[in-house]
């Protein structure tokens, strides 16, 4: 999937102007494509012992550009890709950076693929295959929840999990393969319940993992948070108050947001989500109002949570569980909050005695709010805002309070974790109620075979290439 055997060279700083970009080179040219482009007092790179910052001039011959550069050398095996690295810091100019790129592409080496470097660190071994998927997952992490997660991960605790679980499966595989084998020398094994014991104790231990870790995405994308309701409910100033930015222009005057506008909101225990104010659902009489509806209901189509936003202080809810009926049907499968606002004007009795109506008009109709009451809340005041971000944690599932709130996997690794105990569980019935071993060893030996293969999948021992393709695909140029 990878050549492993050239020089690759790639930004490996994030894209725009910054104090210093980065050029990455690995491979087992990359000391002497490196000396091509870098001028330094201590002589060439080549000749150097690695590990060591060298201070000096990047020269572009073709271009006659010249940068103040420092040149970090690390040398195989005691580097990243286990190969020898070097790493151009040079002033941030997107045009510098790229000039230098091409400077040494001329000189011999290949651009890199997404995620290469990391694909030769896992390649080589530097790296298994659940760190690699934790290099991806720091650089998308989008809120402190995911990134602590990827750290953890990082650090090896799904490595060691895996392969203290595998151990336990090798050694039995290895007993009951004996018994097989030397079935006619009267050699004495651990009793088959032992054996089921501490094979049941992996499937509890690998279960709870399952069950506690939290989800990760498969891509950088944040989950979308839609506000809907007719125009003039108020989801404009609930997006600037949420999100603390003036993002949407606020007016008395209905349809003033033609566009779906968005904004970053940040949620309990440190995640956030993307949240959209679309135009007001609406009957349009005009072009252009019916193009701000047909974006509205395309916002909602695809949102990840629904915000249906009511006007406390009017009467009426017949028109909002009309639309709210309507935002439901052209997306059932996502969560749907339903939130009353301008509580400021209305007295606390009043505004709630209005939701309560409300909450009965909508359960007389078939809709059913996740909440026993909708939401009240002022957009204007902030009360109630806690409460409503606490919400759309809770129904976008990224509350973070049980055990294990570090830990995450994706859905992959969450099927091969669950696979795996259930393999070992299978090998454990087996075990427990024989005689002996060699009762039920060729059984009990696929099953064993069984979760270490999956095991083996999340540490990449065993693994496909189309599956490490989906894994890499997620990584950008430069790591």
């Amino acid at each position: 999937m990878f050549p492993l055997d050239d020089t690759i060279v790639a930004v490996s700083s994030p894209a725009g102007v910054s104090a210093r970009a980065i050029v990455r080179l690995s491979g087992p040219d990359a000391l002497k494509l490196a000396d091509g482009v870098f001028l330094g007092a201590s002589g060439p790179l080549i000749a150097s012992n690695g590990f060591r910052a060298f201070d000096g001039r990047a020269v572009i011959t073709a271009t006659g550009i010249e940068l103040p550069a420092r040149v970090y050398v690390f040398l195989a095996p005691r580097s990243y890709t286990r190969q020898d690295v070097v790493e151009f810091h040079i002033p941030g100019s997107p045009t510098a950076a790229t000039a230098m790129v091409s400077a040494l592409l001329s000189a011999g080496a290949r651009e890199a693929q997404g995620g290469e470097f990391t694909a030769r660190a896992f390649f080589s071994g530097r790296i298994d295959l659940s760190a690699a998927e934790a290099v991806a997952d720091m650089i998308d992490a989008a809120d402190q929840i995911r990134l602590r997660s990827a750290s953890a991960a990082l650090g090896g605790w799904l490595q060691r999990l895996c392969r203290r679980a595998a151990a336990t499966l090798t050694d039995a595989l290895a007993t009951v393969e004996a018994s097989i084998d030397l079935a006619e020398e009267n050699i004495a094994l651990e009793p088959p319940r032992e054996f089921a014991r501490r094979l049941d104790g992996v499937a509890r231990r690998l279960l709870r993992l399952a069950d506690r870790a939290g989800e990760l995405p498969e891509t950088a994308d944040r989950p979308r948070v839609v506000l809907a309701g007719r125009p003039n409910v108020g989801k404009s100033s609930l997006l600037n108050a949420l999100s603390g930015t003036d993002r949407a222009i606020v007016s008395a005057l209905a349809g003033t947001t033609r566009d779906v506008l968005t904004a970053s909101i940040a949620l309990p225990n440190g995640s956030t989500a993307i949240l959209q104010d679309a135009a007001g659902l609406a009957s349009p009489n005009d072009p252009l109002a019916a193009a701000a509806d047909q974006a509205a209901r395309a916002a909602v189509a695809s949102a990840d949570a629904i915000v249906f936003v009511v006007d406390l202080s009017e009467a009426d809810s017949g028109t909002d569980v009309e639309f709210l009926r309507q935002a439901r049907g052209a997306n059932q499968r996502c969560p749907c909050l339903v939130v009353g606002n301008k509580a400021d004007l209305l007295d606390s009795h009043v505004a709630t005695a209005a939701m309560a109506r409300l909450s009965s008009v909508l359960e007389s109709a078939g809709i059913h709010s996740p909440r026993q009451l909708p939401l009240i809340v002022s957009a204007t005041a902030g009360d109630g805002l806690d409460d409503l971000r606490r919400a759309i944690a809770d129904c976008l599932h990224l509350s973070t309070d049980r055990p294990g709130q570090a830990m995450g996997l994706h859905q992959r690794q969450r099927r091969c974790v669950q696979a795996a105990a259930e393999a070992s569980r299978r090998a454990a019935e087996l075990l427990a109620p024989a005689g002996d071993v060699s009762d039920v060893a060729e059984m009990a030996a696929v099953e064993l075979r069984a979760g270490l293969n999956e095991l083996g999948q999340i540490s990449g021992q065993i693994v496909t290439e189309d599956v490490l393709g989906r894994i890499f695909s997620r990584f950008c140029v430069g790591k």
